[in-house]
């Protein structure tokens, strides 16, 4: 089993865009296996910016971001298997918080995501990786594995980036500010 695909809190990432400079510190991400549908929320989006080039950059990415939005095209690859695609920008509180909701056919398609599913044992599961920092009420850790009922909602989070470096913490900046500062929102 592959790990949670970084698509989980790389906003860019979703729609193709190589190296995406905008990242969530936690996202949502819910299965509703009788819609066949998931879930994803972003929540605190932040960039690290080390240069001029790099705020450059990111207002660059999140314009490409924003033109998907309006036309609804240019999803990345690895969602084809997802026939129904949306994306909106909520704002909450004062601050963008990404929605996107994917439709799937069959289980199997969620293994883009990192989601695996177990017929047999009508489960899904991914991998535990101690410095994602899932939590879930939904479901039990068998080893190296989160285990959910696949007859029931399930509900977790992904919050990847409590322990970074500090030099990079130093560095970090709320996507908020960046465009503020830009007046690009």
């Amino acid at each position: 089993m592959e790990q949670i695909k970084i698509l989980f809190f790389a906003l860019a990432s979703f729609f193709g865009i190589e190296d995406g400079r905008i990242a969530s510190e936690k996202t949502t991400i819910t299965i509703y296996p009788q819609n066949k549908e998931i879930e994803i929320i972003q929540e605190g989006l932040f960039t690290v910016i080390q240069t001029k080039k790099d705020s450059t950059l990111v207002l660059e990415q999140w314009n490409k971001i924003l033109d998907v939005k309006r036309k609804n095209t240019a999803w990345s690859k690895e969602l084809n298997n997802f026939p129904v695609k949306s994306f909106n920008l909520k704002t909450i509180n004062n601050v963008i918080q990404p929605h996107l909701t994917l439709n799937y056919i069959k289980e199997k398609d969620l293994e883009a995501l990192g989601i695996w599913y177990s017929e047999e044992k009508n489960e899904f599961s991914i991998n535990n990786i101690p410095r994602d920092n899932i939590k879930t009420g939904d479901g039990k850790l068998k080893g190296n594995y989160w285990v959910f009922n696949a007859k029931n909602t399930i509900t977790f989070t992904i919050e990847p980036f409590l322990q970074m470096p500090e030099d990079y913490k130093k560095l970090r900046r709320p996507l908020k500010e960046l465009l503020q500062t830009e007046n690009k929102h």
